[in-house]
Order: C-alpha cells, then sequence, then structure tokens
C-alpha cells in the first residue's frame, strides 16, 4: 500500500508540475548593481519585489527553491536624482530573467531606494582643555596630546561633511585629580554608515598640584557718580589664589587689580559686584571674598 501510495503522489506531482498556471503572484529577487568605491546606501535596499506571473510547474517550482534564478537587476551608473523607481518601470528587467515564464504584470507599486556619494575626508581631532574637570587642588600643567592627531573617515558625503574640524574627543566626566594618559573610544555618530581610521585614540595630559596663597586688595570703584563720593564696606576683598610649584615666588597686593562696578548696584541691598581684572598670568585659580561689596555715600561735613 506504500509503494501504491508514493507511485501515486508521484505521478500526481509530476502531472500537476507539466500543468501551465495563471495569475500566480510572486515575490521575486531584486539586485541593485553599483560602485560601492563611488556611492553608499544610505537604508537597506529591498531585496525583492511582487510581481504576477503565468507558466508551467516546473518553472514555478524551480523559481520557488531557488535553482538557478537570476534577479532583476536595477544598474546604478550615477547619483539618482529620485529615491524611488515606479514597479511598472523594471517590467523589461524582471521579464528578460524570467526564464520560462510569462509576466502578468508587476505588482510592487514603488521601490524605494536612497543612495549618496561616498567621500573620505582627514579631520584633526582635539581635546577641549577648557572642558576638562581638574581636583579643586591641581591644574592642567601640560598641553592635551592626541595620538594619532587626525582620523579619516569614510562614508556618505552628505554625513561625514557635517562633521566638526577639529573634531572632538571627550574625555571621561569624573574629575581629574592625576595625570592622565589612557586610550579614549573614537564617539561618532552613524556608524553603520561611516568607518572611521582609528577606533580609539591615546590622550594623555600633565596635572600639577596647585599652591594657594591669600592676597588682600582694595578694590578701585568703577562707574561712581561724580555727585557723592562712595565708600567701600568692607575696604577690601581676599583674593584666594592657586599657582604652579615653578612660580612659588610669594604674590603681593600690586600684581592684582579688583573693581567694583556701579552699574551692577543693587538698590535693595546697596551692593555692587566685584570683579578681578588683573592678575599674574601664571595664577590658575582664584575666588573672592566677598563677590559684593555695600556701596554707602562718603558722609560729608557739618558746616
Amino acid at each position: 500500500m506504500l509503494l501504491c501510495l508514493a507511485a501515486a503522489s508521484t505521478f500526481w506531482l509530476l502531472n500537476a508540475l507539466n500543468k501551465n498556471y495563471t495569475n500566480i503572484r510572486t515575490n521575486y529577487p531584486l539586485s541593485f548593481i553599483y560602485n560601492p568605491e563611488k556611492f553608499i546606501s544610505l537604508k537597506p535596499l529591498p531585496e525583492e519585489i511582487e510581481i504576477n506571473v503565468s507558466g508551467k510547474g516546473w518553472k514555478l517550482l524551480r523559481k520557488y527553491l531557488k535553482l538557478n534564478v537570476r534577479p532583476a537587476e536595477i544598474i546604478i551608473q550615477s547619483l539618482p536624482r529620485r529615491d524611488y523607481l515606479p514597479g511598472s518601470v523594471l517590467r523589461p528587467q524582471v521579464a528578460g530573467v524570467l526564464d520560462g515564464l510569462q509576466l502578468n504584470f508587476i505588482v510592487t507599486d514603488t521601490v524605494h531606494f536612497s543612495f549618496d556619494r561616498r567621500i573620505k575626508r582627514q579631520v584633526a581631532l582635539r581635546v577641549d582643555s577648557a572642558a576638562i574637570k581638574t581636583a579643586d587642588n591641581v591644574f592642567i600643567a601640560s598641553p592635551v596630546v592626541v595620538a594619532p592627531d587626525s582620523v579619516l573617515f569614510d562614508g556618505p558625503a552628505s554625513i561625514v561633511r557635517e562633521f566638526p574640524a577639529p573634531f572632538p574627543v571627550d574625555l571621561p566626566p569624573a574629575a581629574l585629580d592625576r595625570s592622565f594618559n589612557r586610550f579614549i573610544p573614537l564617539d561618532y555618530p552613524n556608524k553603520s554608515l561611516v568607518t572611521a581610521s582609528v577606533t580609539d585614540v591615546e590622550v594623555s595630559v600633565a596635572i600639577s598640584p596647585l599652591i594657594w596663597q591669600q592676597v588682600t586688595v582694595r578694590p578701585l570703584i568703577r562707574n561712581a557718580p561724580a555727585e557723592a563720593p562712595l565708600l567701600l564696606q568692607p575696604a577690601t576683598v581676599t583674593i584666594h589664589c592657586g599657582y604652579g610649584q615653578n612660580n612659588a615666588a610669594p604674590l603681593t597686593p600690586d600684581q592684582f587689580e579688583a573693581v567694583v562696578d556701579y552699574g551692577t548696584f543693587n538698590f535693595a541691598d546697596s551692593t555692587a559686584a566685584v570683579e578681578l581684572t588683573r592678575k599674574p598670568v601664571f595664577v590658575k585659580r582664584v575666588t573672592l571674598e566677598p563677590r559684593r561689596i555695600k556701596l554707602q555715600p562718603t558722609p560729608q561735613p557739618a558746616l
């Protein structure tokens, strides 16, 4: 019985495969032909389209099993002006590779794609020294060194051209309290489309301790009204200065200038802001106390 069943099934299958079938909807492979050195696809390309065909069962079976099936080709020779093609435009490409099947019509309405020119761009690398956080008792004692000092980006022109130059390298957010030498991953957007010549860069910077000193300075008054001389309360401000060991000579008040600007006068509490306008170039960090000083008219002698 099993032999009879197998023979009957075989005859039925052979008979079915010899029949002609019409209006069969099926998917057919699609291939984009382009030079990857010149162009790059910005999104995954469609791999199939849906078509309606007629033909013998043998041909349909071979297509379903993907035996010697040639995909329909879309050839990209220059940057397309549009990012789509109507499905009907592909009829000659599809009909030419069906090999025994008759194409009735293409079901897929539109084939979408997006290409851009591929470019390579060399960009310098830089760490923003002003953005480096340090502990309160240290300062940056050397230029920040990045090795290599540049990177070659390879990818779509619309993306790579937007990268800033120099390209920033970001250090960990934690404040540095000692000299730093570490490999930092190069972080950039659209890594699925853009490649970089290096994935990590070596960043080194020297950190040195600060020497602290206090200096007392009598501020000057700026923009004061001429009709009434003003008194400062308190009359002096204290400047806390931090500098490196190479400049260890004691600081003197004449090396600094502090100004109280009457333009910042607050009538509610009669105070104005204090601003440090001059300091030695080797001073790395300063704080002022107080930051605001009370301004009072000078008492006039009685007549």
